[in-house]
């Protein structure tokens, strides 16, 4: 037995609610792997779970989706996919990273390649992943095709506007005030917005020529909802994959039949489940990373002891980009 650091909550709540304990880690069961954490993302699904906004099943719960880490234990029956010193990193496996030590299930993990960093791997695996399947599944965008992302400048906006720009898109990034333009332009943005701005629509309508935009990948909610659906284009789809801000107000059928829209609310589980595309899609972001599609640049690191601070900068909106919290 080893005793490690963790935090978890016992209760939804504001960054006061995450607690710091000790607990024990035991040796790895058959299918099994015991690794030592080495970078932990940070990203603000565990905000929105630790906030209540996304619904957990049951009490206390360590937080946290994605890390990587250093193989320490391998089980000692069965077959093992992984080697002590293995380098790996996971980011749809249950709650639990918000620790030093863990025991987790192999089928989550996936081997780092040589030439990417611990940092790099933690920071936009999770990210990289949701930014693939909003492309590719959520709206299949095709090149030409105008895209309203909103929150530009966050960890997983900016992955996604240099992805979709990579696919030959038309993107439309927006941001919550003027001097974070530059950020969204920095990541392959061709138009930047802010979204607070009276005239926002009628920005939208000059750029496409008067017909909207044919996608909206909104992870805010409350704020852009109504001006996203105004902004959409006949057929429009309107993309939903958090809710920083609050709910979106109840849509109504009246209003999507206008202009005949679609609207979609999506989870990372449920588009990636299968640990073949999982792994498939680690090696295409991991090779988007190399071939320099994507570029990674950490915004902040925090020490594990920093994690309650990491949390109440996502809350205040002092963070943008791509964060880690180093073990």
């Amino acid at each position: 037995m080893e005793i490690v650091k963790a935090l978890l909550i016992e209760k939804t709540g504001g960054p006061e609610v995450l607690k710091q304990i000790n607990k024990n880690v035991g040796n790895p069961k058959e299918g099994e792997v015991l690794i030592r954490h080495k970078v932990i993302g940070l990203n603000r699904y565990d905000l929105e779970c630790r906030k209540g906004i996304r619904k957990l099943a049951k009490f206390p719960v360590i937080l946290g989706r994605e890390a990587t880490g250093v193989v320490e234990k391998v089980s000692t029956t069965g077959n093992n996919n992984f080697r002590v010193g293995d380098r790996v990193v996971y980011c749809t496996a249950p709650f639990g990273a918000y620790c030093e030590r863990r025991i987790i299930d192999q089928k989550y993990l996936i081997k780092i390649p040589d030439d990417i960093s611990d940092e790099v791997a933690a920071a936009v695996l999770f990210k990289g992943m949701a930014a693939h399947y909003l492309l590719y599944r959520a709206y299949r965008a095709l090149p030409g095709a105008f895209l309203l992302v909103h929150g530009a400048n966050g960890g997983v906006g900016q992955i996604l506007c240099q992805w979709a720009n990579h696919m030959k898109c038309k993107v439309i990034g927006t941001v919550s005030s003027d001097d974070k333009r530059k950020i969204a332009m920095h990541n392959s943005c061709q138009y930047a917005i802010n979204y607070n701005d009276g005239n926002f629509v009628e920005q939208i309508m000059e750029i496409t020529n008067g017909k909207g935009v044919n996608a909206v990948y909104d992870p805010l909610g409350l704020v852009t909802s109504k001006i996203s659906f105004e902004s959409l284009s006949i057929f429009g789809v309107y993309v939903s994959y958090g809710q920083i801000s609050g709910a979106a107000p109840n849509i109504n059928l009246s209003m999507l039949s206008s202009r005949s829209l679609f609207v979609t609310g999506t989870s990372m589980h449920h588009y990636k489940s299968n640990i073949f595309e999982i792994a498939l899609t680690a090696m295409e972001i991991f090779a988007m990373v190399k071939r320099g599609y994507i570029r990674v640049h950490i915004n902040k690191r925090y020490r594990f002891d920093e994690i309650k601070k990491a949390h109440e900068d996502m809350e205040n909106s002092q963070l943008s980009g791509l964060n880690v919290i180093v073990v």
